[in-house]
C-alpha cells in the first residue's frame, strides 16, 4: 500500500512541474522578457540624452538579443539608433535579416534594405548656426538620417571626406568653430559639403550671472515699506520677475547670445530702477527756488497784445506749471526723482514763458533815430550828449548816466512817439530825417562820425575812446573818424 501511495505522489509532482513549466513559458517568461526590454530601452535612451552613445549601443544590442526575431522591436531600435548613426542602425538591421533570412522579411523591412542604396541627403542640424554663450552640442536632424548612411565632418577648415571624423550622436563645440559635413551611403555616393558656423562668447553670460546675484542681494537686503531706505512691494516684485526670467534662461542647454544680451540689459535696467525707487531723503530746495522764480514772473506779468505783455494762454500755462510743481513740493511721499523731474519741467516752462513775451517792434520814427546822437548842449564847459539805442529808446537816456525810468507803454501818431514811463510821458517828434523835437527843443540827429567831427572842431584832444565810450561811441567809430577825417 505504501509503495503505491509514493508512486502516485511522484506522478502528481511530475505533472505539477510540467504544468508550471508550461505556465512559465506561456505567461511568465514573455512578461519578464518584455519588462527587461522596456527597462533596457529606457536606459539606452537616457544614455543618449547624456551623450553616452557607445553605452547606449551596447544596451540596445542586449535588447535585440532578448528577441532578435521581433520585427517591431527592431523598428523601435532602429528609430532610436538613427539619432546616433545610420551605420549603427544598419548593423541592427543586418543582424535581424541574417537571423530570419532575407526571404522571410516583410515588405517594410525590404523597403528599408533598399533605402540603404539611396543617395544620402545633405546634412541638416537641429542646433541652428549662430552665436551662443556656452559650449553646445550640435546634432544632425534625425529626420535627415537614413539606415546605412553616415556623415563625416571637420572643424579645422578642411574639406571633409570618409577619412574625416565620423559623426556619432553629436559634435561638441566649446569655441568659435566652422563645421563642414558630408554624407555617404554604402555605395560611396556623397552629398555636397554643408557648412555651419558657431560663435561662442561667454563673457555676456558671466555678466548676466553677476547681475543676477546683484539683483538678488538688492531684493533680500531692501525691506518693503514707505520709510526711508525701503521700497514698495510693486517695485520689488518687478525686479524679482526679471531675476526669475534670467535664472530660467541660464538653465537652458542652448543660450543664444542675443537672448542673454537682451536679458542682461533688462536686468541692468531693472537694477537701476530698483535703486532709484528706494525711498531716500528728498531735497526740495531747488524746486522751491524755481517755484518762487516762476511765481514772481507770473505775478509781475500782464496780459495783452502790447510790447512786453503776454497772451492769456501763455500766463495760464505758466500758472498750471507752478501748480503742478507746488503739488509735488507739498507731497510728503514725493521721491527725489519726482522732485528733480518737476524742477526740469518748471525750468522749461519758465524758459518758454520768457520767450513768449510780446516782442518790441521798431516804429517808423525809431527807424530814423536809433543809433543816432543828439547834442543837448555844447559850451565852454563841454558837451552833453545822448544816444538813441534799441535797449534805451527813450530820448535823453545817456549811457554814462543812471537811468531808472521804466517804459510802461508806447504809441505813435504821425511823426510823433509817446512813451509812457514811470516818470511821466516822453515825447519825440521827427521834424525831418535829420531833425527831432525833444522836450520842446529841436536837435539835429548826428552819426558817430558827425558827432566826433563836432567834438574835434571844439578840441582835437577831446576825440578819444576814453572820453567818448561813456556816450556809446565804439573804438571802431574812433578809428573810422581818424582814417577819414
Amino acid at each position: 500500500m505504501r509503495g503505491k501511495s509514493n508512486k502516485k505522489i511522484f506522478i502528481i509532482l511530475i505533472a505539477l512541474i510540467a504544468i508550471l513549466g508550461i505556465a512559465y513559458k506561456a505567461i511568465l517568461a514573455p512578461t519578464i522578457k518584455s519588462k527587461q526590454i522596456q527597462t533596457k530601452m529606457q536606459e539606452a535612451k537616457k544614455c543618449i540624452e547624456a551623450n553616452e552613445f557607445d553605452k547606449s549601443i551596447d544596451l540596445l544590442e542586449e535588447v535585440q538579443n532578448l528577441d532578435i526575431e521581433d520585427e517591431e522591436l527592431l523598428l523601435e531600435i532602429i528609430k532610436v539608433v538613427l539619432t546616433i548613426d545610420g551605420d549603427d542602425a544598419y548593423n541592427f538591421l543586418k543582424r535581424y535579416v541574417d537571423k530570419v533570412g532575407e526571404e522571410n522579411v516583410s515588405d517594410n523591412i525590404k523597403n528599408i534594405l533598399n533605402s540603404v542604396q539611396n543617395a544620402p541627403t545633405p546634412a541638416k542640424v537641429d542646433t541652428n548656426p549662430g552665436k551662443y554663450v556656452s559650449p553646445i552640442w550640435v546634432k544632425l536632424n534625425k529626420e535627415n538620417m537614413n539606415v546605412g548612411h553616415s556623415y563625416y565632418y571637420t572643424t579645422n577648415g578642411d574639406e571633409p571626406n570618409q577619412n574625416s571624423t565620423k559623426y556619432i550622436g553629436d559634435i561638441y563645440i566649446d569655441k568659435t568653430t566652422t563645421i563642414k559635413i558630408i554624407g555617404y551611403n554604402k555605395d560611396g555616393k556623397s552629398t555636397q559639403v554643408c557648412t555651419f558656423k558657431y560663435v561662442i562668447e561667454d563673457s555676456i553670460l558671466n555678466k548676466l550671472k553677476n547681475n543676477i546675484e546683484t539683483a538678488k542681494r538688492l531684493i533680500s537686503q531692501t525691506e518693503t515699506g514707505s520709510d526711508i531706505d525701503q521700497i514698495s512691494k510693486k517695485e520689488k516684485d518687478k525686479l524679482q520677475s526679471i531675476v526669475n526670467n534670467a535664472e530660467k534662461l541660464i538653465k537652458n542647454k542652448l543660450i543664444r547670445y542675443n537672448d542673454a544680451y537682451n536679458m542682461n540689459e533688462d536686468l541692468k535696467d531693472g537694477i537701476v530702477k530698483f535703486k532709484n525707487n528706494i525711498i531716500k531723503p528728498v531735497d526740495k530746495a531747488e524746486l522751491k527756488a524755481y517755484i518762487d522764480k516762476a511765481y514772481n514772473l507770473y505775478k509781475n506779468s500782464t496780459e495783452g497784445n502790447e510790447e512786453g505783455q503776454y497772451k492769456q494762454a501763455v500766463r495760464e500755462s505758466l500758472k498750471k506749471s507752478i501748480d503742478e510743481a507746488e503739488n509735488i513740493y507739498n507731497k510728503d511721499s514725493a521721491t527725489q526723482n519726482e522732485v528733480d523731474e518737476q524742477v526740469s519741467q518748471l525750468k522749461s516752462a519758465i524758459n518758454t514763458f520768457e520767450q513768449q513775451k510780446n516782442k518790441q517792434t521798431v516804429s517808423k520814427v525809431e527807424q530814423k533815430i536809433l543809433g543816432k546822437y543828439i547834442v543837448l548842449s555844447n559850451d565852454s564847459y563841454g558837451m552833453e550828449i545822448n544816444k538813441f539805442t534799441k535797449d534805451w529808446v527813450i530820448a535823453g537816456r545817456t549811457e554814462s548816466e543812471s537811468w531808472s525810468k521804466k517804459i510802461l507803454g508806447r504809441r505813435e501818431s504821425g511823426n510823433t512817439l509817446y512813451y509812457t514811463t514811470t516818470d511821466g510821458t516822453v515825447t519825440i517828434k521827427l521834424i525831418d530825417d535829420n531833425t527831432i523835437s525833444y522836450y520842446g527843443s529841436v536837435y539835429k540827429l548826428l552819426t558817430a562820425y558827425q558827432l566826433l567831427s563836432m567834438a574835434y572842431d571844439k578840441d582835437p584832444n577831446f576825440v578819444c575812446y576814453e572820453v567818448f565810450r561813456g556816450f556809446g561811441v565804439t573804438q571802431a567809430d574812433i578809428n573810422y573818424f581818424y582814417s577819414n577825417h
